[in-house]
């Protein structure tokens, strides 16, 4: 993980391009973009560094920029403008603002129940890091760590409509695992040629003050 320290240099660093990007932001929306942004940068950093893959992944990308923070802060600089050149593109391109209504169940909410009961099998971690590493590469680097976790739920809530039941999808994937990146990998293609919104931001009205709070669907 991130340390104190180069996280607050991340901060410092990205604040500044939101606002001279968006706007104004109050609090709420400025910490909300902040953390997003700074958890899409890492996994940036992850996929492009090669360190995907590796055991320790968030481990070796921490001290690849701790080193660059340390030693080229100009080169950590510059890969971070050439990154949020793409994410603020992304960000308006994919992200939807709207009220929120809790009275109606989301989609998302049903294929999360309904997938839970696969979540604990062992390709589920290695298909999120595929889907991850997928979506970067084509260019999908705006909330990274939603839309990895929505394509993977995705691909098992539709394995899970052409099964009988649980059991039957959890020892399919024991027997070949890769069903499930298979299933994947078309999901992320669908997503790539898709132009419209993909995440809607669910507004609650305390959102417009200072304290407000911010709640995601995926869409």
């Amino acid at each position: 993980m991130l340390s104190r320290g180069l996280r607050a240099a991340l901060a410092t660093m990205l604040s500044r391009r939101l606002i001279n990007e968006f706007g104004n932001l109050n609090r709420a929306e400025r910490s909300f973009m902040l953390r997003v942004s700074t958890e899409d940068f890492f996994n940036y950093v992850k996929v492009e560094q090669g360190f995907i893959y590796d055991y320790s992944p968030d481990e070796r990308a921490s001290f690849y920029l701790e080193v660059l923070s340390e030693r080229e802060p100009l080169k950590l600089a510059h890969l971070l403008d050439d990154w949020f050149s793409v994410w603020a593109l992304k960000w308006r391109q994919r992200v939807r603002l709207a009220m929120g209504d809790r009275e109606d169940e989301s989609l998302v909410e049903k294929i999360r129940r309904r997938t839970a009961a696969l979540q604990g099998l062992p390709i589920i971690g290695e298909a999120k890091r595929f889907a991850l590493g997928s979506l970067i590469r084509s260019g999908e680097v705006c909330f990274t760590n939603l839309l990895s976790d929505s394509v993977v739920r995705g691909a098992l809530y539709h394995m899970l409509n052409r099964a009988s039941s649980p059991e039957e999808v959890k020892r399919a994937l024991e027997r070949n695992p890769a069903l499930l990146l298979d299933e994947v990998i078309k999901r992320v293609r669908s997503l790539v040629k898709y132009k419209g919104p993909l995440v809607t931001l669910k507004l609650e009205i305390a959102l417009f003050s200072d304290e407000g709070l911010m709640s995601l669907g995926f869409w």
